[in-house]
């Protein structure tokens, strides 16, 4: 008891040093609170109940949490208060965790406790309105629970970054720089990657599932489709994760000493992973953007560079030639990764189907127009398989009805159509040739025919048309749609539309 009492004093008195910097977050935080306060509830529109003045103070002082975990971990980057708190008759468990509790009177508990108040003024005003509209009365109280939600989570989140930096680093400008390049990596990398090495090349935009969006900024971009329910629940395992993360840096505090302060990289080892985390999170974001030797190129640069500016001894050749090969070895690493993407469709998301059964469910296949077709009779602006049929309205209007019930579309027959389309979606060249003309050129092509002809397949049920149970769109050559048009066709489980010229189909 008496232990705790000492450390609770302690974080009280490390707090008490920072007045000023907690009297700025503070007074932003009560501003954003006012402002939301006053707006929540009682706009006419649905995109106003949420002050975007206010969000944008919100968020300002989240990102504000480097700077405190600077301030009260100060230690581990000044040689004068390095020589002061080494010396002091507490143990580095007792120091770590009066530090935490600092930044968590100083940072994390102003913002939970004046957003949290600013969220239950708005969704009691939003309730109090008498309005019935089910828009209002549920999507917006769902908005304003999953802003509150991710704004917790990011300031964990941040913190743990920033808490880890700081006990890696012997610098300043490495524990802030280093910060804000983890974070960003962690949260675009995963995505980044599925989207470029699965959706590009396996076509697969089926949402990855929760697991995807665990501790990084990364729930932001969650289609929100998703249950709030679920939303929040990722979002409290992603604090938990955070809090976990910070436990683990203790086992790195633990072993610095005062001597330690001013170095620029006390942990080598986290260094390199967090360059490497970066440079697939850059090459990823930029990978179908631009040429890739320029990019290579720019990382290239910026990776030396970083080197240099962290480095204090006497810079020679033989230090810029090892930093370049581990840069050299690090792209080389990445281009191997996009090879094996690219040989096994996108890790086999070409042939990804979904497990849960599709009984009743509605499916539509489609391939749209090509300017190039090695059958005449193709010559047509859309064709596709479906469970509806589109037909003109009197008044000229396009309309799908639905002349096959999907009651009658089993989990076999939605299977074998699948079957039949990813067959073609797979039939690619995957030599080295072919590998490069993808990632360098962006292009793609079978048997000397550009695959340049989008084609999708979407299965979704009635009731939730809104969350398909799958949606995967990829490019085959004309050649390939013709084919596999013919084939679905043959199938005779589903519609066949075309939207000119119908004759040649019949």
């Amino acid at each position: 008891m008496n232990r705790c009492l000492r450390i609770n004093r302690m974080a009280i008195g490390e707090a008490r040093t920072h007045g000023r910097a907690f009297t700025a977050l503070n007074i932003m935080l009560i501003v954003g609170c006012i402002l939301q306060s006053y707006i929540g509830g009682t706009a006419d529109v649905m995109d106003s109940n949420i002050s975007n003045v206010a969000i944008i103070l919100f968020c300002l002082g989240g990102l504000t949490g480097p700077i405190f975990v600077s301030g009260v971990f100060r230690e581990m980057h000044s040689q004068q208060h390095s020589d002061v708190v080494f010396a002091l008759p507490a143990s580095a468990g007792e120091r770590y965790v009066s530090k935490l509790l600092a930044l968590w009177y100083l940072h994390v508990l102003p913002v939970i406790v004046w957003t949290g108040i600013a969220t239950l003024i708005t969704l009691q005003r939003e309730n109090s309105t008498g309005r019935s509209s089910y828009v209002f009365t549920v999507y917006s109280a769902d908005r304003i629970v999953r802003a509150f939600m991710f704004l917790i989570l990011g300031v964990m989140f941040l913190n743990a970054i920033a808490v880890v930096c700081a006990v890696c680093c012997g610098r300043l400008v490495e524990m802030h720089y280093l910060t804000f390049l983890t974070a960003a990596s962690l949260s675009m990398a995963p995505l980044l990657l599925r989207s470029q090495l699965m959706e590009r090349i396996g076509g697969q935009t089926t949402d990855p599932g929760w697991w995807y969006y665990i501790w990084t900024f990364s729930p932001i971009a969650w289609d929100s489709s998703v249950p709030t329910k679920t939303f929040v629940t990722v979002c409290l395992i992603n604090c938990l994760v955070s809090v976990a993360v910070v436990a683990l840096a203790f086992l790195i505090y633990r072993g610095r000493d005062a001597g330690s302060a001013g170095k620029p990289i006390v942990s080598r080892v986290f260094f390199e992973i967090a360059l490497v985390i970066g440079l697939v999170a850059y090459y990823s974001l930029l990978l179908f953007e631009t040429s890739l030797g320029a990019i290579i190129a720019l990382a290239g640069v910026v990776y030396l560079v970083i080197h240099i500016i962290s480095f204090r001894g006497i810079l020679s050749g033989g230090k810029l030639a090892l930093w370049l090969g581990k840069f050299i070895a690090t792209t080389a690493a990445f281009v191997l990764l996009l090879w094996v993407a690219f040989a096994t469709d996108g890790f086999g998301a070409i042939r990804y189907v979904p497990s849960q059964d599709m009984n009743g469910a509605c499916i539509k296949v489609q391939r749209d127009w090509s300017y190039y077709e090695l059958d005449p009779r193709d010559r047509v602006a859309y064709a596709g398989v479906s469970t509806y049929r589109y037909e003109q309205s009197a008044d000229g209007d396009i309309v799908a009805v639905e002349d096959i019930p999907s009651k009658y579309i089993s989990d076999t027959m939605m299977r074998k159509v699948v079957e039949v389309y990813q067959k073609y979606a797979a039939d690619r060249d995957k030599d080295f040739l072919s590998f490069l003309e993808f990632f360098v050129n962006n292009r793609e092509t079978k048997d000397g025919d550009t695959r340049d002809l989008a084609c999708t397949v979407e299965i979704w049920f009635k009731d939730k048309e809104n969350v398909p149970v799958m949606q995967q769109s990829v490019q085959m050559t004309a050649h390939q749609a013709y084919e596999m048009m013919q084939e679905l066709k043959a199938l005779g489980c589903l519609n066949f539309d075309t939207s000119w010229p119908v004759d040649y189909w019949n």
